[in-house]
C-alpha cells in the first residue's frame, strides 16, 4: 500500500508549504508537485501519492512529503529509513495512523472496500441463475470476492425426490418455522447468521447474494441489520415463462405447476410466503426476457450506480415512475397510498394521487392556517377526519346482512351465523372498492387532464400500483396506450374484464398480437426507493457525487477504486462519532481557533 492523503487540496498545499516548488493544476484528478526535477502526482479521487523523476528533487520528496504530511507518526522512526517505501512500511507497521481508519475513510474520502449485501426476489419458476451468474462475475469485475447464500440452506434438508416435492418441501419448511416462531422474518435473521458465519476478517470487499426472499418482512428485517448496504434486486418473469420453466425444465405435471405459482404468490395465512408483496419492495427492477445481454447490461449499470458513477443518468421511466412515487406520498387514505402520472413525449403532464375529490375539482390538501400558521386538514374531508374507511364500514355491512338474512330465513341457526359471517368476510366481498370515497390515483391523473383541456390520446400512464378494472376501463376509454406498474394487485379483474383491449407485456417483448392493444407493463429499472441515492449528486443518503475537478475537467471513473455510493460500514455511530471527535480535536490542537 503505498503513501495516501485522503484531505483536500488546499490541506495538502499547506501542509507542504515549506517545501516550495511549483503545483501543475492543468490536469483533471491529479494534482503535480515539482521540486528541482523530482515529481509528486497526488491523485484527488483516491488520495494516492507516487514520486518520479531523478536525482536530488525526487529523494527530497520521497523523504520529506510523509514527514510533513504525518510528523507524529514518523516522530519515533529511525532516521536511516529515508526513502517513500521504508517510511510508509513504517507508519503501517507502527498502527499509529488514523488517517486510514474506517470510520475516517467514511467521513472524509469515501469507502470502497465495504461490503455489499444483495437480496433476490422472484417468483417460483424464474430463472433465477440468469441473474445472480452475470450479477457474480460483474462483481468481481470490481474487485470483489462473492458469496451466494441460499435461504433454503438453513431449512431442514430435502430427503430426494422430485422437484415438485422439493419445492414445496422447503416452501413448508419456510411456513412452519414462521408460524413456530412466530416470527416472519426469521429466516432473514438466519440469513444474517450465515452472513457473519461466511465473513473473512481483513477481506473487506466481499458480496453476499441472498436467494430468495419470500416475505416483506425478511426485507424489513434485512434493511434493519444492513440499512443502506442491502440492496434488492426485483426479478421479473411473466407466468406463462415461469409455467413453461417448471413443466419443461423442472419435469412438475401441469396442476403442479400451477399449485406452486398459486402459493408461491400470496399463501392465504399470515405466516405463509408473499412473494407479491415482497417484489415492489425491491431497489432494481429486473426483466428476464429472451435475451441475456440485456440482463447483464442492466446489472453492470446498477452496480455502476451502486459504485457512484458520476455520469449514469434515470431513464425516463425511471423518473416518471419518481414522479409518481412522489406524487403518492401526498395521499391521505387509510389503506395505501398510491401514486401516478400521465406523459407524453417524455413530459410529464398530469400527476395523480388517491384521496377524497373536493367540490370544485381536485383532491384536498393540506392547508395553512393564515393566522395562526397551523397545518390543517378541512373537517369531513379526508377519510381519517370521519374515524373510519367506509369501503370497509359497507363490506362489513353486506356480510351482516347476508348473516341476518340467512337467519331470519331458517337456513342457518344462530350458531353458524358467526362463521357464515367469517366464510363471507373472506370471500370477494372484501375485494369490493366502489364503496370508498377516494378518487384513485389513475382516475386522479386522467381527471387533471380533463380539467385542464388536455388530451390523453397517445399517452403513457405510470403508476406505483396495477391499476384495479374499474380505472382500467377509464385508462381503455381515455386513449392512454401504454400502462406501466411496479406493485401486482391481484383484486383487479382488468385483463379478465378487457383482454379484448389489454395485453400484459414486459419491456423487450417481442410478441405478434395486435399493437393497437393497450400494453401494461412492470416497471424495470432503478426503483423509486433508490432513485435520489443512486442518482442525485448531493440529496441522496450516500456520499456527494463530484463529476469535475475545480479547473472544469472532467474527472475519470474507475470501477476498482470508485467508492459505494451508501457503503455498509461496520462500525457503530459511537465509533464514528469518536471518530469525528479525533479529527476536530486534531484540527483545534494544529490550528487553535478559540
Amino acid at each position: 500500500m503505498g503513501l495516501k492523503f485522503t484531505g483536500s487540496y488546499e490541506e495538502l498545499r499547506g501542509k507542504l508549504s515549506s517545501l516550495g516548488g511549483e503545483w501543475d493544476e492543468s490536469q483533471a484528478n491529479k494534482k503535480v508537485l515539482q521540486l528541482n526535477g523530482g515529481v509528486m502526482n497526488w491523485f484527488e479521487t483516491t488520495g494516492s501519492i507516487h514520486f518520479q523523476g531523478k536525482g536530488d528533487g525526487k529523494v527530497q520528496l520521497e523523504s520529506s512529503v510523509p514527514n510533513l504530511l504525518y510528523p507524529e507518526e514518523i516522530g519515533g522512526i529511525e532516521p536511516i529509513a529515508v526513502s517513500a517505501t521504508s517510511l510508509v512500511s513504517a507508519i503501517q507497521a507502527s498502527s499509529i495512523s488514523k488517517s486510514d481508519s474506517l470510520e475516517r475513510k467514511y467521513l472524509t474520502s469515501g469507502v470502497n472496500e465495504g461490503e455489499l449485501i444483495v437480496g433476490i426476489v422472484s417468483a417460483v419458476g424464474t430463472e433465477s441463475n440468469r441473474v445472480i451468474a452475470p450479477l457474480t462475475d460483474r462483481l468481481r469485475g470490481f474487485l470483489y470476492t462473492v458469496e451466494e447464500i441460499r435461504v433454503s440452506s438453513i431449512l431442514p434438508a430435502f430427503p430426494g425426490g422430485s422437484e415438485y416435492e422439493r419445492i414445496k418441501h422447503y416452501m413448508g419448511a419456510g411456513d412452519a418455522l414462521r408460524e413456530k416462531s412466530k416470527n416472519n422474518a426469521i429466516l432473514a435473521a438466519g440469513v444474517a447468521k450465515k452472513i457473519a458465519e461466511k465473513r473473512i476478517t481483513g477481506k473487506g470487499k466481499r458480496a453476499y447474494i441472498v436467494n430468495s426472499l419470500k416475505h416483506p418482512r425478511e426485507v424489513e428485517f434485512l434493511r434493519k441489520v444492513y440499512a443502506d448496504g442491502f440492496y434488492l434486486i426485483g426479478i421479473h418473469a411473466d407466468e406463462k415463462r415461469r409455467y413453461k420453466y417448471l413443466t419443461d425444465d423442472k419435469g412438475c405435471k401441469q396442476e403442479q405447476a400451477k399449485e406452486l405459482i398459486k402459493i408461491d404468490e400470496d399463501e392465504s395465512f399470515d405466516h405463509g410466503q408473499k412473494t407479491r408483496d415482497t417484489y415492489h419492495l425491491a431497489d432494481f427492477f429486473l426483466n428476464l426476457g429472451k435475451n441475456d445481454d440485456q440482463v447483464k447490461n442492466r446489472l453492470q449499470r446498477f452496480l455502476e450506480l451502486i459504485f457512484s458513477h458520476p455520469y449514469k443518468n434515470p431513464t425516463f421511466d425511471e423518473f416518471a415512475m419518481f414522479m409518481a412515487f412522489n406524487s403518492s406520498v401526498r395521499s391521505g387514505d387509510l389503506s395505501r397510498q398510491v401514486g401516478a402520472v400521465i406523459s407524453r413525449d417524455k413530459q410529464i403532464i398530469a400527476t395523480g394521487a388517491n384521496d377524497v375529490p373536493k367540490s370544485g375539482g381536485g383532491l384536498y390538501w393540506a392547508e395553512i392556517d393564515p393566522a395562526t400558521g397551523e397545518v390543517i386538514d378541512q373537517p369531513d374531508g379526508k377519510d381519517y377526519t370521519r374515524e373510519g374507511d367506509s369501503n370497509k364500514q359497507a363490506q362489513a355491512e353486506i356480510v351482516q346482512e347476508i348473516a341476518q338474512a340467512l337467519l331470519t330465513k331458517g337456513l342457518v341457526n344462530a350458531e353458524q351465523e358467526f362463521d357464515v359471517a367469517r366464510v363471507l368476510k373472506e370471500s370477494k366481498i372484501s375485494d369490493l372498492t366502489e364503496f370508498g370515497r377516494v378518487v384513485h390515483a389513475e382516475m386522479d391523473a386522467l381527471l387533471s387532464c380533463s380539467r385542464a383541456g388536455i388530451p390523453t390520446v397517445g399517452t403513457t400512464l405510470y403508476c406505483t400500483t396495477f391499476p384495479c378494472h374499474n380505472c382500467a376501463k377509464h385508462i381503455i376509454a381515455s386513449g392512454v396506450t401504454r400502462v406501466v406498474y411496479v406493485e401486482p394487485y391481484p383484486k383487479s379483474r382488468a385483463l379478465d374484464f378487457h383482454s379484448e383491449s389489454v395485453q400484459l407485456r414486459s419491456e423487450f417483448d417481442s410478441s405478434s398480437e395486435d399493437n393497437k392493444l393497450i400494453a401494461f407493463e412492470p416497471f424495470i429499472g432503478v426503483g423509486p426507493r433508490r432513485f435520489l441515492d443512486l442518482f442525485s449528486m448531493s440529496l441522496g443518503a450516500g456520499s456527494k457525487l463530484r463529476r469535475k475537478d475545480k479547473n472544469g475537467s472532467t474527472l475519470d471513473w474507475d470501477k476498482t477504486t470508485a467508492p459505494i455510493r451508501t457503503p455498509l460500514i461496520s462500525k457503530s455511530y459511537l465509533e464514528i462519532e469518536k471518530a469525528a471527535s479525533e479529527i476536530w480535536d486534531e484540527y483545534s490542537e494544529t490550528d487553535k481557533p478559540f
